[in-house]
């Protein structure tokens, strides 16, 4: 065996030393002409090696990997030349049973009985690469799935600051993550109540699936979103903030809402339709009963109905229907509510207003609508005229029933009476007011 000449400054071992690093918990080789002269006992075990004869005498390139041979030479060269410590580097072995794995190694000169040699300690890394791979490869799938995925992932930390979000939140608001990330989450919701309802939500029960809210673009435009996130805990089981998706449901919601105006809405009048109005005053009624603030009861139907479709068709008899809704509801106020019981019959439900107060109403009604024919022709217009019956909600009143029943008998009176007229329903007699 021929050994170079070692530098004046390398350190002295004799073979006959080395036993010492058999107690170590690192593997520790030492080789010289790229042939190994000693491997203790733990890198014995990451070479697979049952007896040191199948480690020892071998070159060193007989172990190293391929592809990584001409890197692993060069350092080993260069540690040769000089009195430097080689810094840690890591590069595929293949074991005595033809298995990869992946070593730390570092090394330096010494000198070993008169010759030059090198003595390295590794570390068997194969465990940590191969976690290292997975977490790499976890991650690129997970950059992937955020940057095509249509829902925005977002995470807040407990103040409510945004510490991440997906890059498809530019597709959905407009923003880039990084204009968005650091800034308060709430400020991109036009009702910032809405965030709190949102994080108290989480809070006492840990997640929410499917809550709705809204977001402002970056052009000013509202958007419904439909929220499903989790609560965050630190280590000390605190509250750390909250993570999860939302989605632009934007076109769902208007889709919803024309359903619900078709399911709620006359089509003709656009006000409120049969089912819908005796639905509003199912629930006025359970306030009534709660709260026994005066409410009163109109149903309105418009005079000779039949005789403006028999003698101008039924188109002019829409238009008459439709012209009456706007003219009535031109002096309601916003808590009134005004619908379409079928036909020429209508619904007036005044909450919070006392006899008198509808009474004024109503007269009001007649005069406007009397004050406003309806024009069918630049020479042609019809006299509209509309009788009225009315009653007090009662608190004995335990059904929709009963109430419009009482008004339904007012109004019967007001067109006996003659029409164009207002007739109140008590308990004891119908009092009419022209």
């Amino acid at each position: 065996m021929s050994y170079q000449t070692t530098p004046a400054q390398a350190s002295v071992l004799t073979l006959e030393g080395c036993a010492v690093f058999d107690a170590l918990p690192t593997a520790v080789l030492i080789f010289a002409s790229d042939l190994i002269l000693y491997a203790n006992t733990v890198a014995l075990q990451i070479f697979q090696a049952d007896s040191k004869d199948q480690v020892l005498g071998e070159s060193v390139h007989k172990f190293i990997y391929p592809l990584d041979q001409e890197r692993v030479i060069a350092r080993i060269r260069r540690a040769e030349k000089s009195n430097l410590i080689n810094p840690p580097t890591e590069f595929r072995v293949y074991t005595c049973l033809h298995q990869v794995r992946v070593i730390a190694l570092t090394s330096r000169t010494l000198m070993i009985d008169s010759h030059i040699g090198l003595v390295a300690t590794f570390l068997d890394m194969t465990e940590r690469c191969a976690m290292e791979k997975r977490l790499r490869d976890s991650d690129a799938q997970f950059q992937h799935l955020m940057n095509t995925m249509q829902d925005v992932f977002y995470r807040t930390d407990a103040d409510g600051i945004t510490r991440y979000v997906s890059a498809s939140v530019r597709n959905v608001l407009g923003y880039s993550p990084d204009e968005i990330i650091g800034l308060p989450a709430a400020v991109f919701y036009p009702d910032q109540d809405n965030r709190k309802e949102l994080v108290e939500v989480i809070k006492k029960q840990g997640y929410v699936r499917d809550f709705p809210g809204q977001m402002r673009c970056q052009d000013g435009r509202i958007i419904d979103i439909s929220i499903s996130s989790t609560i965050l805990l630190d280590e000390m089981g605190q509250y750390a903030g909250v993570e999860g998706i939302w989605r632009d449901i934007t076109e769902r919601r208007t889709l919803e809402r024309k359903l619900e105006q078709l399911a709620s809405r006359d089509e003709l009048t656009g006000i409120a339709n049969r089912r819908f109005s005796l639905e509003e005053m199912g629930k006025r009624l359970s306030r009534y009963k709660r709260h026994q603030r005066d409410m009163s009861v109109c149903i309105l139907d418009l005079d000779h109905f039949k005789r403006i479709n028999d003698q101008h068709g039924h188109l002019v008899g829409d238009q008459v229907l439709l012209e009456f809704s706007v003219v009535v509801q031109s002096e309601l106020r916003s808590t009134d509510h005004f619908g379409r019981l079928g036909g020429e019959e209508f619904l007036l439900i005044c909450e919070d207003s006392s006899i008198e107060n509808t009474s004024s109403l109503a007269r009001r009604i007649l005069q406007k609508v009397c004050d406003h024919p309806v024009a069918i022709s630049s020479q042609t217009s019809i006299q509209v005229t509309v009788s009225i019956g009315a009653t007090a909600v009662e608190s004995s009143d335990s059904s929709i029933s009963s109430i419009l029943s009482r008004a339904d008998n007012a109004l019967y009176q007001a067109k006996s009476e003659g029409r164009n007229r207002i007739c109140w329903f008590t308990e004891m007699l119908l009092r009419n007011e022209i």
